[in-house]
């Protein structure tokens, strides 16, 4: 199997853990160049002996990068990928794979067409609890509601507080996690954003939504800047109902008066997403969550942006 040389663009926080993950964890995998406009960046490529660049463009023409991820600021996703593309590079993207649902699709369908490999991380899809849920759904029969109920702290980084950078606030960060797994889960998009609020239009730091979708509906609460951390999604059937707690790391199923507990293990994301892309792009598996994913997700967040806005209903 080929080795896959990468280049980070962007190594603050999130870069940073993932250059890491490549170093230690991924064994046909090597870190060949990070793109930092600041000195930390320089400062880690000294320290582990890759080449660091100022400008991603000349990341993105090293020809020893094979593939590219892309960790910047929300605001320069969908930008960057379509650079990327151009330079026949694989890419992993963090959420939201762009600013507009069309760039969106414009990156799925120019990798489609280039034979490039683009996967975002979107890691819930491989949580063990996401695992659990998964492999009980069925078990409470026709599934009729979802509630979740998502409590963070405040942003972490500095440009996810200044809305030209970051897109959106809790709605796009937090949320845009939670619609691609409840897709992911269940088969279904949304079909219409029935009502949305929060707080405040720019940055918002809570979110509070109902959605209908094809068989059944789902009410949303996402808060930020919260104490405690909460991650609680809870599904409800005809013939039970299935409650799962990302954070406690617990399934619980209930189906004719019988309960079934399942502890669930930790889970290492990250070694599990670029491993799962170096694997894709040598055509071995399919990736985790493709563009496509990517690009539902967005447009389910900025059909709520729309609907808090306007206080009418969306239909996608």
């Amino acid at each position: 199997m080929k080795d896959v040389g990468f280049g980070i663009i962007g190594i603050g926080r999130q870069g940073l853990r993932l250059a890491e993950h490549i170093r230690k964890d991924i064994a046909h995998g090597k870190l060949v160049a990070v793109c930092r406009r600041s000195q930390e960046g320089h400062d880690y490529s000294k320290e582990h002996g890759i080449k660091f660049y100022s400008n991603y463009h000349d990341l993105l023409a090293d020809k020893e990068v094979y593939a590219v991820i892309i960790t910047t600021p929300s605001n320069l996703h969908g930008v960057q990928a379509l650079d990327a593309l151009d330079a026949k590079k694989h890419i992993l993207i963090d959420k939201p794979i762009a600013s507009t649902v069309e760039e969106g699709w414009e990156i799925a369908n120019r990798a489609k067409k280039e034979n490039l490999t683009v996967a975002v991380n979107l890691p819930l899809r491989i949580n063990p609890v996401t695992a659990a849920i998964k492999n009980n759904l069925t078990n409470i029969g026709k599934l009729k509601k979802i509630q979740v109920v998502i409590s963070h702290g405040p942003a972490r980084s500095e440009w996810q507080r200044d809305l030209k950078l970051s897109n959106g606030g809790v709605i796009l960060d937090l949320g845009s996690h939670y619609f691609d797994l409840l897709s992911f889960l269940t088969g279904c998009q949304p079909e219409i954003i029935d009502n949305a609020y929060s707080e405040e239009i720019e940055n918002e730091n809570s979110g509070f939504i109902d959605i209908t979708y094809k068989d059944f509906s789902v009410s949303m609460v996402l808060l930020r800047n919260q104490k405690f951390k909460k991650n609680i999604i809870t599904f409800a059937g005809d013939k039970g109902f299935l409650f799962a707690d990302y954070s406690g790391r617990e399934v619980i199923v209930s189906n004719n008066h019988e309960i079934n507990e399942i502890k669930c293990p930790m889970s290492y994301d990250f070694e599990t997403i670029l491993n799962n892309l170096v694997m894709a792009i040598n055509k071995k598996e399919d990736v985790i969550a493709d563009a496509k994913a990517g690009t539902h997700s967005l447009k389910t967040v900025l059909s709520i942006y729309t609907a808090i806005k306007t206080q009418k209903a969306v239909r996608l």
